[in-house]
């Protein structure tokens, strides 16, 4: 899924409030979140990932791939419920969210290797 593509699709399923730049920063956020505590444990991840901003194309594929790519549309409607101010919604989201985020980390978990790590013991 593209940066674009994430942001339509949550403006066509879910009405909301939210400009552009508070949505590309939120899915920026994510991802931040995804290259730091995922994908940089096996060696995937960009150790100098500086998120999107207003001059990153709408063609810049995101990091969680299909089937997990419904985590960005579902943490746009937290944000979205958060700033409206439903907290019955807000925790129904988070909710659903935090279970997307459980279930795309464990994916990760079971389908890679994590990066070998060499301890270097003293010598005697």
């Amino acid at each position: 899924m593209t940066l674009r593509e994430a942001i339509e699709r949550f403006d066509l399923l879910y009405p909301n409030a939210l400009d552009l730049s508070a949505k590309r920063n939120i899915i920026s956020a994510l991802d931040g979140r995804i290259n730091s505590e995922i994908l940089v444990n096996y060696g995937e991840g960009e150790a100098d990932f500086c998120g999107y901003n207003e001059t990153t194309p709408g063609e810049t594929q995101l990091l969680a791939q299909f089937p997990f790519d419904d985590i960005y549309i579902k943490a746009l409607c937290v944000e979205n419920d958060a700033v409206s101010g439903d907290i019955d919604r807000y925790n129904n989201s988070a909710e659903v969210f935090n279970l997307s985020w459980e279930q795309y980390a464990a994916y990760y978990n079971r389908t890679r290797r994590h990066r070998e790590t060499k301890l270097l013991y003293p010598r005697r």
